[in-house]
Protein backbone atom coordinates (compact mmCIF):
# COMPACT_ATOMS: atom_id res chain seq x y z
CA UNK A 1 0.00 0.00 0.00
CA UNK A 2 1.45 3.72 -1.15
CA UNK A 3 1.52 6.31 1.33
CA UNK A 4 0.15 8.88 -1.45
CA UNK A 5 -3.12 6.85 -1.54
CA UNK A 6 -3.40 7.98 2.79
CA UNK A 7 -4.65 11.44 3.60
CA UNK A 8 -1.97 13.11 6.06
CA UNK A 9 -1.70 16.25 6.73
CA UNK A 10 0.67 18.14 4.77
CA UNK A 11 3.99 18.53 7.24
CA UNK A 12 3.79 14.86 7.61
CA UNK A 13 3.50 13.88 3.75
CA UNK A 14 6.43 16.62 3.45
CA UNK A 15 8.39 14.61 6.06
CA UNK A 16 8.06 11.41 4.26
CA UNK A 17 8.74 12.46 0.87
CA UNK A 18 12.09 13.43 1.90
CA UNK A 19 13.02 9.97 4.32
CA UNK A 20 12.10 8.47 0.71
CA UNK A 21 9.13 6.41 2.68
CA UNK A 22 6.83 5.58 -0.14
CA UNK A 23 4.80 2.48 0.86
CA UNK A 24 3.50 1.83 4.38
CA UNK A 25 6.25 -0.96 5.07
CA UNK A 26 8.07 2.08 5.02
CA UNK A 27 7.40 2.85 8.67
CA UNK A 28 5.89 0.30 10.53
CA UNK A 29 9.00 -1.58 10.59
CA UNK A 30 10.16 1.58 12.57
CA UNK A 31 8.73 1.94 16.17
CA UNK A 32 7.46 5.35 17.08
CA UNK A 33 10.92 6.58 18.98
CA UNK A 34 12.59 5.57 15.33
CA UNK A 35 10.19 7.29 13.56
CA UNK A 36 10.47 10.85 15.33
CA UNK A 37 14.37 10.67 14.49
CA UNK A 38 13.71 9.82 11.31
CA UNK A 39 11.06 12.45 10.02
CA UNK A 40 12.23 14.69 12.45
CA UNK A 41 8.41 15.10 12.86
CA UNK A 42 6.54 15.26 16.82
CA UNK A 43 5.43 12.93 19.05
CA UNK A 44 1.86 13.99 17.96
CA UNK A 45 2.35 13.83 14.22
CA UNK A 46 4.06 10.36 14.88
CA UNK A 47 1.10 8.48 16.70
CA UNK A 48 -0.83 10.67 14.23
CA UNK A 49 0.86 8.85 11.10
CA UNK A 50 0.51 5.27 13.20
CA UNK A 51 -3.48 5.99 13.49
CA UNK A 52 -4.24 7.14 10.26
CA UNK A 53 -1.98 3.70 8.45
CA UNK A 54 -3.90 1.42 10.84
CA UNK A 55 -7.27 2.81 10.06
CA UNK A 56 -5.89 2.03 6.41
CA UNK A 57 -4.26 -1.21 6.71
CA UNK A 58 -7.48 -2.80 8.54
CA UNK A 59 -10.19 -1.35 6.63
CA UNK A 60 -10.12 -3.93 3.65
CA UNK A 61 -10.01 -6.78 6.06
CA UNK A 62 -13.63 -7.42 7.76
CA UNK A 63 -13.90 -8.84 11.11
CA UNK A 64 -14.19 -12.59 11.46
CA UNK A 65 -16.05 -12.55 14.73
CA UNK A 66 -17.73 -9.15 14.99
CA UNK A 67 -18.56 -7.94 18.19
CA UNK A 68 -21.40 -8.01 19.87
CA UNK A 69 -22.96 -7.98 23.20
CA UNK A 70 -25.20 -10.00 25.67
CA UNK A 71 -28.53 -8.50 24.88
CA UNK A 72 -28.45 -9.20 20.98
CA UNK A 73 -27.10 -12.54 21.74
CA UNK A 74 -30.24 -13.23 23.99
CA UNK A 75 -32.63 -11.81 21.60
CA UNK A 76 -31.12 -13.48 18.99
CA UNK A 77 -32.51 -16.77 20.14
CA UNK A 78 -29.96 -18.93 19.25
CA UNK A 79 -29.73 -22.79 21.18
CA UNK A 80 -27.18 -22.43 23.97
CA UNK A 81 -26.87 -26.04 24.58
CA UNK A 82 -26.84 -29.34 22.69
CA UNK A 83 -28.65 -32.08 24.79
CA UNK A 84 -26.74 -35.52 24.84
CA UNK A 85 -30.69 -36.94 25.08
CA UNK A 86 -29.97 -37.74 29.16
CA UNK A 87 -31.50 -35.63 31.80
CA UNK A 88 -28.65 -36.54 34.42
CA UNK A 89 -25.79 -36.01 32.02
CA UNK A 90 -27.06 -33.08 30.77
CA UNK A 91 -27.12 -31.87 34.37
CA UNK A 92 -23.72 -32.71 35.11
CA UNK A 93 -22.24 -31.20 32.04
CA UNK A 94 -24.08 -28.15 32.96
CA UNK A 95 -26.96 -28.32 30.25
CA UNK A 96 -25.12 -29.91 27.79
CA UNK A 97 -22.77 -29.77 25.25
CA UNK A 98 -21.82 -26.01 23.96
CA UNK A 99 -23.65 -25.10 20.82
CA UNK A 100 -20.57 -22.98 19.72
CA UNK A 101 -16.77 -23.32 19.84
CA UNK A 102 -14.67 -26.74 20.56
CA UNK A 103 -15.87 -29.27 22.83
CA UNK A 104 -13.33 -31.86 23.51
CA UNK A 105 -14.85 -35.50 24.94
CA UNK A 106 -10.86 -37.17 26.53
CA UNK A 107 -11.04 -40.83 27.73
CA UNK A 108 -9.09 -43.79 27.79
CA UNK A 109 -9.85 -46.90 25.36
CA UNK A 110 -13.59 -47.86 25.94
CA UNK A 111 -14.44 -45.13 28.06
CA UNK A 112 -17.62 -44.44 25.70
CA UNK A 113 -16.40 -41.49 23.94
CA UNK A 114 -17.53 -42.64 20.58
CA UNK A 115 -21.20 -43.95 22.27
CA UNK A 116 -21.66 -40.64 23.20
CA UNK A 117 -20.73 -39.08 19.82
CA UNK A 118 -22.62 -41.11 18.37
CA UNK A 119 -26.08 -40.53 20.30
CA UNK A 120 -24.92 -36.62 20.13
CA UNK A 121 -25.60 -37.23 16.09
CA UNK A 122 -28.86 -38.23 17.03
CA UNK A 123 -30.06 -35.61 19.73
CA UNK A 124 -28.83 -32.79 17.48
CA UNK A 125 -31.14 -33.56 15.08
CA UNK A 126 -34.28 -33.02 17.85
CA UNK A 127 -36.08 -30.26 17.84
CA UNK A 128 -34.60 -26.78 19.37
CA UNK A 129 -37.60 -27.54 22.58
CA UNK A 130 -36.38 -30.63 23.18
CA UNK A 131 -32.64 -29.20 23.52
CA UNK A 132 -31.30 -30.35 19.05
CA UNK A 133 -30.19 -27.74 17.01
CA UNK A 134 -32.71 -29.18 14.24
CA UNK A 135 -30.08 -30.24 11.64
CA UNK A 136 -27.59 -33.39 11.20
CA UNK A 137 -24.19 -34.39 11.64
CA UNK A 138 -20.85 -34.74 10.03
CA UNK A 139 -18.66 -37.81 11.73
CA UNK A 140 -15.21 -37.40 10.64
CA UNK A 141 -13.31 -41.03 11.60
CA UNK A 142 -9.59 -40.86 11.87
CA UNK A 143 -9.44 -44.32 13.17
CA UNK A 144 -12.22 -47.33 13.74
CA UNK A 145 -14.61 -49.20 11.31
CA UNK A 146 -17.22 -47.07 10.02
CA UNK A 147 -19.46 -49.92 9.46
CA UNK A 148 -19.36 -50.92 12.60
CA UNK A 149 -20.29 -47.05 14.03
CA UNK A 150 -23.22 -47.33 11.43
CA UNK A 151 -24.39 -50.91 12.77
CA UNK A 152 -24.28 -49.09 16.33
CA UNK A 153 -25.66 -46.30 15.38
CA UNK A 154 -28.88 -47.92 13.69
CA UNK A 155 -29.52 -49.60 17.04
CA UNK A 156 -29.97 -46.47 19.10
CA UNK A 157 -32.17 -44.87 16.41
CA UNK A 158 -34.27 -47.64 17.21
CA UNK A 159 -34.78 -46.15 21.33
CA UNK A 160 -34.58 -42.53 19.92
CA UNK A 161 -38.02 -43.07 17.71
CA UNK A 162 -39.55 -45.20 20.45
CA UNK A 163 -38.77 -41.91 22.83
CA UNK A 164 -39.66 -39.05 20.32
CA UNK A 165 -42.62 -39.30 17.87
CA UNK A 166 -40.93 -36.13 16.15
CA UNK A 167 -38.21 -38.59 14.52
CA UNK A 168 -40.36 -41.52 13.75
CA UNK A 169 -40.93 -40.56 9.79
CA UNK A 170 -37.44 -39.14 9.96
CA UNK A 171 -34.02 -41.17 8.09
CA UNK A 172 -31.91 -40.08 10.74
CA UNK A 173 -28.86 -42.33 9.98
CA UNK A 174 -29.26 -40.67 6.37
CA UNK A 175 -28.80 -36.91 8.07
CA UNK A 176 -25.44 -38.21 9.27
CA UNK A 177 -22.40 -38.29 6.88
CA UNK A 178 -19.59 -39.91 7.91
CA UNK A 179 -15.70 -39.45 6.48
CA UNK A 180 -12.81 -40.98 6.97
CA UNK A 181 -9.51 -39.08 7.28
CA UNK A 182 -6.62 -41.87 7.48
CA UNK A 183 -3.95 -39.06 7.62
CA UNK A 184 -2.66 -35.63 8.43
CA UNK A 185 -3.08 -34.46 4.41
CA UNK A 186 -6.31 -35.95 4.08
CA UNK A 187 -7.37 -34.25 7.53
CA UNK A 188 -6.71 -30.59 6.26
CA UNK A 189 -8.26 -31.44 2.83
CA UNK A 190 -11.34 -32.22 4.52
CA UNK A 191 -11.34 -29.16 6.72
CA UNK A 192 -10.02 -26.98 4.33
CA UNK A 193 -12.07 -27.86 0.89
CA UNK A 194 -14.05 -30.91 1.68
CA UNK A 195 -16.04 -29.51 4.71
CA UNK A 196 -16.70 -25.89 4.09
CA UNK A 197 -18.54 -26.90 0.88
CA UNK A 198 -21.18 -29.74 2.69
CA UNK A 199 -21.81 -27.67 5.73
CA UNK A 200 -22.82 -24.96 2.84
CA UNK A 201 -25.28 -27.30 1.10
CA UNK A 202 -26.44 -29.01 3.99
CA UNK A 203 -28.49 -28.35 6.95
CA UNK A 204 -25.32 -29.60 9.53
CA UNK A 205 -25.51 -28.56 12.74
CA UNK A 206 -22.57 -30.37 14.60
CA UNK A 207 -19.30 -31.34 13.57
CA UNK A 208 -17.52 -34.53 15.21
CA UNK A 209 -14.23 -35.97 14.92
CA UNK A 210 -12.90 -39.10 16.50
CA UNK A 211 -10.18 -38.83 17.09
CA UNK A 212 -8.24 -35.72 17.28
CA UNK A 213 -4.85 -37.04 18.40
CA UNK A 214 -4.59 -40.57 15.99
CA UNK A 215 -3.07 -38.87 13.18
CA UNK A 216 -0.91 -36.38 15.44
CA UNK A 217 0.34 -38.88 17.11
CA UNK A 218 1.19 -40.97 13.85
CA UNK A 219 2.96 -37.66 11.52
CA UNK A 220 4.87 -36.49 14.76
CA UNK A 221 6.01 -39.69 16.62
CA UNK A 222 9.20 -37.94 17.75
CA UNK A 223 9.80 -36.53 21.02
CA UNK A 224 12.74 -34.01 19.36
CA UNK A 225 11.93 -30.09 20.26
CA UNK A 226 11.71 -29.47 16.58
CA UNK A 227 9.17 -32.21 15.78
CA UNK A 228 7.35 -31.17 18.93
CA UNK A 229 7.35 -27.28 17.56
CA UNK A 230 6.07 -28.19 14.41
CA UNK A 231 2.85 -30.16 15.95
CA UNK A 232 2.29 -27.19 18.56
CA UNK A 233 2.27 -24.83 15.06
CA UNK A 234 -0.11 -27.44 13.46
CA UNK A 235 -2.42 -27.79 16.50
CA UNK A 236 -2.89 -24.10 16.71
CA UNK A 237 -3.44 -24.19 13.03
CA UNK A 238 -6.15 -26.41 13.39
CA UNK A 239 -7.70 -25.09 16.29
CA UNK A 240 -8.20 -21.76 14.87
CA UNK A 241 -9.87 -23.64 11.71
CA UNK A 242 -11.88 -25.18 13.70
CA UNK A 243 -13.30 -22.19 15.70
CA UNK A 244 -13.84 -20.37 12.34
CA UNK A 245 -15.79 -23.28 10.90
CA UNK A 246 -17.80 -22.96 14.27
CA UNK A 247 -18.37 -19.50 14.19
CA UNK A 248 -19.06 -19.46 10.60
CA UNK A 249 -21.57 -22.24 10.27
CA UNK A 250 -23.07 -21.65 13.93
CA UNK A 251 -22.58 -24.89 15.21
CA UNK A 252 -20.79 -27.00 17.38
CA UNK A 253 -17.34 -28.91 17.02
CA UNK A 254 -16.76 -32.01 19.25
CA UNK A 255 -13.04 -33.66 19.04
CA UNK A 256 -12.47 -36.74 20.83
CA UNK A 257 -9.00 -37.05 22.27
CA UNK A 258 -6.92 -40.17 23.57
CA UNK A 259 -4.91 -40.33 26.91
CA UNK A 260 -1.23 -40.63 27.86
CA UNK A 261 0.37 -41.78 30.80
CA UNK A 262 1.17 -39.77 33.17
CA UNK A 263 5.10 -40.75 34.78
CA UNK A 264 6.06 -39.42 38.49
CA UNK A 265 8.05 -36.47 38.91
CA UNK A 266 10.60 -38.79 40.36
CA UNK A 267 10.24 -41.25 37.53
CA UNK A 268 10.71 -38.62 34.88
CA UNK A 269 13.99 -36.42 36.79
CA UNK A 270 15.82 -39.66 37.17
CA UNK A 271 15.43 -39.85 33.25
CA UNK A 272 15.75 -36.69 32.39
CA UNK A 273 18.49 -36.53 35.08
CA UNK A 274 16.79 -32.87 36.26
CA UNK A 275 16.67 -32.56 39.65
CA UNK A 276 16.09 -28.36 39.73
CA UNK A 277 12.57 -28.29 41.79
CA UNK A 278 11.87 -24.86 40.14
CA UNK A 279 11.58 -26.94 37.31
CA UNK A 280 8.45 -28.61 38.58
CA UNK A 281 6.21 -25.42 39.77
CA UNK A 282 4.35 -25.49 36.29
CA UNK A 283 2.35 -28.87 36.42
CA UNK A 284 -1.08 -27.54 36.99
CA UNK A 285 -1.66 -29.28 33.46
CA UNK A 286 -0.74 -32.82 34.95
CA UNK A 287 -3.28 -32.28 37.53
CA UNK A 288 -5.58 -32.62 35.26
CA UNK A 289 -5.36 -36.31 35.30
CA UNK A 290 -7.94 -39.64 34.79
CA UNK A 291 -8.53 -41.25 38.13
CA UNK A 292 -7.86 -44.98 38.04
CA UNK A 293 -5.18 -47.71 38.92
CA UNK A 294 -2.68 -45.33 36.09
CA UNK A 295 -3.01 -42.41 35.81
CA UNK A 296 -3.64 -40.96 32.50
CA UNK A 297 -4.32 -37.29 30.81
CA UNK A 298 -5.03 -35.87 27.67
CA UNK A 299 -2.94 -36.24 24.62
CA UNK A 300 -1.38 -33.67 22.52
CA UNK A 301 -0.30 -31.29 25.63
CA UNK A 302 -1.05 -27.88 26.65
CA UNK A 303 -1.16 -26.16 22.70
CA UNK A 304 -4.12 -28.15 22.45
CA UNK A 305 -5.52 -27.61 25.87
CA UNK A 306 -5.48 -23.85 25.59
CA UNK A 307 -7.22 -24.24 22.33
CA UNK A 308 -10.19 -26.05 23.25
CA UNK A 309 -13.44 -24.28 24.75
CA UNK A 310 -14.62 -26.80 27.37
CA UNK A 311 -13.21 -30.81 28.10
CA UNK A 312 -15.42 -33.47 29.24
CA UNK A 313 -13.35 -36.74 30.64
CA UNK A 314 -14.66 -40.08 30.67
CA UNK A 315 -13.03 -43.33 32.84
CA UNK A 316 -14.03 -46.37 34.04
CA UNK A 317 -13.06 -48.44 36.90
CA UNK A 318 -11.41 -51.67 36.34
CA UNK A 319 -13.95 -54.07 35.08
CA UNK A 320 -14.86 -56.69 37.54
CA UNK A 321 -17.42 -59.86 37.78
CA UNK A 322 -20.12 -59.37 40.47
CA UNK A 323 -21.94 -62.63 39.72
CA UNK A 324 -23.00 -62.92 35.94
CA UNK A 325 -22.93 -58.96 36.19
CA UNK A 326 -20.40 -56.86 34.18
CA UNK A 327 -19.65 -54.06 37.09
CA UNK A 328 -17.89 -51.78 34.83
CA UNK A 329 -18.38 -48.37 36.51
CA UNK A 330 -18.12 -45.10 34.30
CA UNK A 331 -17.46 -41.60 35.56
CA UNK A 332 -18.01 -38.59 33.57
CA UNK A 333 -16.69 -35.55 34.40
CA UNK A 334 -16.87 -31.67 33.11
CA UNK A 335 -13.12 -31.08 33.89
CA UNK A 336 -12.77 -27.52 32.42
CA UNK A 337 -15.91 -25.28 30.86
CA UNK A 338 -16.93 -21.20 30.50
CA UNK A 339 -20.61 -21.67 31.69
CA UNK A 340 -20.17 -24.14 34.59
CA UNK A 341 -18.24 -25.43 37.48
CA UNK A 342 -15.89 -28.54 37.75
CA UNK A 343 -18.66 -31.38 38.34
CA UNK A 344 -18.77 -35.10 38.18
CA UNK A 345 -21.41 -38.53 37.92
CA UNK A 346 -21.80 -41.70 37.00
CA UNK A 347 -23.03 -43.40 33.61
CA UNK A 348 -23.68 -46.73 32.20
CA UNK A 349 -23.95 -48.03 28.62
CA UNK A 350 -26.10 -50.45 27.61
CA UNK A 351 -28.42 -51.17 24.52
CA UNK A 352 -30.58 -47.70 23.85
CA UNK A 353 -26.98 -45.05 24.48
CA UNK A 354 -25.42 -44.12 27.53
CA UNK A 355 -27.26 -43.04 30.68
CA UNK A 356 -26.87 -41.09 34.32
CA UNK A 357 -26.53 -43.20 36.94
CA UNK A 358 -28.37 -42.39 40.23
CA UNK A 359 -28.14 -43.84 43.46
CA UNK A 360 -31.37 -46.33 42.50
CA UNK A 361 -29.74 -47.49 39.62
Amino acid sequence: MELKNIELRPRIVDALRYANFETVMDVIQHNEIELTKILKLSSKDIKELVKCISKEIIKPCPLLYPPTNALRMLNSGEQCMLTTGDTIIDNILGGGIMSRGITEIVGESAAGKTQLCLQLCLTVQLQKELGGLEGGAVYICTEGNIQMLIKRTQQMIRTMKQRYDQLKDVDLLNNIKYITVPDLDTQYQVLHLQLPILLSRNKIRLVIIDSIAANFRVAYNSSNGSTLLQRSKELCKLGAKLKEISDNFQLPIVCVNQVSDLFSKNDIREYIGNKDDNFWEYDYYQKQFLAGKGSKIPALGLVWSNTINSRIMLSRADRTLVGNEDNNQRTITLMMAPYAPRQWGVFYIDFEGVHGKTDEH
